[in-house]
């Protein structure tokens, strides 16, 4: 069996073992009225060592071996209490039992062994003193010697019987005791253990945790939240969710969405402002905290500083305009070029004495057409290069809709465009109203002119939590796969008489708003244009 630590359980058994022994002194005479003069000596004696031995227990400091002065002290209080019995009567003494004390001490000390041993020498001393004062001639300290009577001996033999069931019962409660407390000993350095290792990993992870209870108030946080939020743990910790972060995410939102589903997680990103006046890019990610039973908690927040991802992604928009910025000068160049050699043609040919009526009225002609050409590349690209600013205004968008199918439907051949609706009669949104109108009309065109022998053109427009989803699809030829990923490039155009800068102003003025657009197509089935613009003030 494991050793037993009986350091603090014997302080303890010294502090009750001093109390009792003042509470005796003090009371003895009133308990055990008429007491001889040697045997009042002989019970303040006792008192006394008891007294003095606690004492030094408390006062002296702790002892090398505890479990070897718990059994002495143990075999000291027997002889004790055994002098105090023989002292003040016998078997009719009152203070027989602390025998059940000083056994019952013995069991929690030591072990069920000892406190039986303490027991059995109980019993024998005990019975010793009753048998003994018809035998032996004490006379110096007791009254003459008498018969022993029935009363005596039934007492002796009870209270022996006492000692031992006291031993026996005391003794495997006090090993259920000790047992349970080596256990909970155990779990508690266990339970540490892991709480160090949890703290340990809690703290080293180089993402921001933010725990929030169900009231929306922060109850953990570690170094990497403090890093990024600018504010010290000790601050955080208790403060309301909406002071740490401000209102632009709201956990009621959050909530509801686990509750929906339990097993998902939800991904806000929102930009911080710290206490120091700088900003932060955030992408939060929530999960629910729950309990080991299964019960939400509150929830955690996961957080992630993007402001590396946000220069990194300038740096990539950047290397991307310079290159595009390469593309787009050997086109506008090839663009000039056609119109350019046409002038200088017919111009020459123009101030030849040689030219006739006809072929001058046609080189005009042709220098007009080409001059306008040139007008029009001009233009498109002063409108891609210096984009106006944004007026926003509450539109309704699927009015605007409208009137860009009704004025594609007057223009194309009569039965040759098929159009299909698929929006709510009146959808509401905060946008710049005449370049939304420029994207549909950019848009619709291309799909129109990609069907020249006819086909379906469809629009749908819904809106989808905090954004307004639009698409257009046409039934053409599609795509290339080559072709993709340079629809949106300046000057690419896969048409003869295209400039390309028709998508490049749409996926500007797209990006202007906030939004995004994604191109999907299949060579002989079509293709279908999509752009999301998020929710704005007017």
């Amino acid at each position: 069996m494991k050793a037993l630590n009986v350091g603090r359980p014997l302080r303890g058994f010294s502090w009750a073992r001093l109390g009792v022994a003042l509470v005796l002194l003090g009371l003895g005479p009133f308990i055990s009225p008429g007491l001889m003069p040697g045997e009042g000596a002989i019970l303040a004696l006792a008192l006394g060592i008891a007294i003095a031995s606690s004492g030094a227990l408390l006062f002296v400091g702790p002892p090398a071996d505890p479990r070897r002065l718990a059994w002495f002290i143990c075999l000291l209080d027997t002889a004790l209490i055994t002098a105090v019995v023989a002292a003040t009567g016998g078997a009719r003494s009152v203070f027989a039992f602390l025998y059940v004390l000083c056994v019952t001490a013995a069991c929690v000390l030591l072990s069920r062994t000892r406190g039986l041993a303490i027991a059995a020498a109980s019993s024998l001393l005990y019975a010793g003193i009753v048998v003994g004062r018809t035998v032996l001639p004490l006379s110096v300290f007791f009254d003459a010697p008498e018969e022993t009577t029935a009363f005596e001996l039934l007492t002796m033999f009870l209270n022996a019987a006492t000692f031992l069931i006291v031993a026996i019962v005391a003794g495997g409660l006090a090993e259920r005791y000790h047992a349970a407390r080596r256990e909970l000993e155990t779990r508690q350095k266990d339970l540490r253990d892991l709480q160090a290792f949890q703290d340990l990993v809690f703290q080293s992870v180089g993402t921001g945790l933010i725990a929030v209870d169900r009231k929306h108030r922060v109850t953990a946080f570690n170094r990497a939240a403090q890093e990024i939020t600018g504010v010290a743990t000790p601050e955080a910790l208790g403060r309301a969710w909406s002071a740490l972060v401000g209102a632009a995410i709201s956990l009621d939102s959050i909530e509801a969405a686990i509750d929906a589903n339990p097993r998902a997680s939800v991904w806000r990103e929102t930009t911080l402002r710290r206490p120091d006046g700088t900003t932060v890019p955030l992408r939060m990610t929530f999960s629910a905290l729950r309990s080991g039973e299964g019960e939400r908690l509150g929830l955690i927040s996961a957080c992630e500083d993007l402001s590396a991802i946000r220069e990194m992604e300038a740096r990539m928009r950047q290397a991307d305009r310079l290159a595009t910025l390469g593309r787009m000068a050997a086109n506008i160049a090839h663009e000039i070029r056609n119109p350019l050699a046409s002038l200088t043609g017919a111009i020459e040919v123009l101030t030849s004495p040689l030219a006739t009526d006809d072929t001058r009225e046609r080189l005009s002609q042709i220098v007009a057409r080409e001059s306008e050409r040139l007008n029009h590349i001009i233009k498109n690209f002063l409108e891609y290069t210096r984009p106006a600013p944004l007026s926003i205004t509450t539109l309704d968008v699927a009015a605007a809709i409208e009137e860009v199918l009704v004025l594609l439907e007057h223009r194309a051949r009569p039965g040759s465009l098929k159009t299909a609706r698929d929006f709510a009669p009146s959808i509401l949104w905060a946008v710049d109203a005449q370049q939304f109108r420029q994207i549909l009309w950019n848009l619709c065109l291309n799909a129109s002119e990609a069907m020249p022998e006819g086909g379906e053109l469809r629009v749908a427009a819904e809106v989808v939590g905090d954004r307004l989803e639009v698409s257009v699809t046409d039934s053409g030829e599609g795509i290339g796969t080559n072709d993709l990923s340079h629809v949106f490039e300046p000057f690419f155009s896969t048409k003869p008489e295209g400039t390309g800068l028709g998508l490049a102003l749409v996926h500007r003025i797209v990006q202007e708003h906030g939004g995004e657009i994604d191109v999907r197509s299949s060579p002989g089935l079509g293709t279908t244009f999509t752009f999301t613009l998020p929710s704005r003030h007017a």
